[in-house]
């Protein structure tokens, strides 16, 4: 009965970090560029199963203890919505823009950018957008900006540098470090070949609400059964020792 109450407390635990991934999801469901996270729980499910008792030695049955899912971020394109301001631009593709920050280099999807006092792109965290060409500076005075389909940046007519796009060659190593951006903990990344600019929009989460919210009834509907379980198993132990 112990194994019961162990296997129903692991299965526990990795629906508790579950439900963790899917708060972030649904807070995020209206963020620009961010990227869902994806919990696999394969792995568990397989190992309550049937298939998985192994024989021992002795002629008995070992069970394969539960594992925790893996967690791996869904890269998907989001929907692209049409803002009509100058400095948002959408990719469609699966190409990153890059930003320099204190750690270093890091990717986006979150096109959205301000011009600072010295007229230089940068996103909502202060984060320089980085450029082919060094910094991209908006001229003072200038009003017409056009990003071209390849990241082309010119103010009223003059070209004044292209955005940095790049794929990245293993999107499953790169780790979200908040505010739709992300590092790349893989091999290094490559300049774009695939993927277009889009200015006067923006990409929007990919997070599907709906589909987070039914999951997470779900979630808790396991979560609760396993709990059960446990109480069950639990009472009938104590039953044991009493009639002992």
């Amino acid at each position: 009965m112990d194994n019961m109450i162990y296997l129903s407390g692991c299965r526990m635990s990795g629906l508790a970090d579950n439900l963790q991934v899917i708060a972030s999801n649904l807070a995020n469901a209206n963020t620009p560029g961010f990227k869902g996270t994806v919990c696999d729980f394969k792995a568990a499910l397989a190992a309550g199963s049937p298939q998985e008792v192994s024989e021992t030695a002795g002629g008995g049955t070992a069970l394969t203890w539960p594992e925790l899912g893996s967690f791996r971020l869904d890269l998907s394109q989001g929907p692209i919505r049409r803002t009509e301001r100058q400095l948002d631009f959408a990719i469609r593709g699966p190409a990153f823009l890059v930003v320099d920050t204190p750690a270093g280099p890091r990717y986006t999807r979150k096109g959205r950018a301000y011009a600072d006092p010295q007229g230089e792109l940068k996103d909502g965290a202060g984060n320089r957008f980085t450029s082919e060409g060094g910094a991209l500076r908006i001229p003072a005075g200038a009003t017409r900006i056009a990003v071209a389909s390849d990241g082309q940046v010119s103010a009223d007519g003059r070209m004044i540098g292209r955005l940095k796009l790049v794929d990245v060659p293993k999107p499953d190593a790169m780790a979200s470090e908040g505010d739709a951006t992300f590092r790349n903990d893989g091999p290094p990344a490559t300049p774009a070949t695939s993927s277009e600019v889009i200015q006067g929009a923006i990409e929007e989460s990919n997070v599907n609400a709906v589909r987070e919210m039914v999951t997470l009834v779900c979630v808790l509907r396991a979560y609760e059964a396993n709990s059960q379980i446990v109480r069950k198993v639990d009472g009938a132990n104590g039953e044991l020792i009493k009639a002992a």
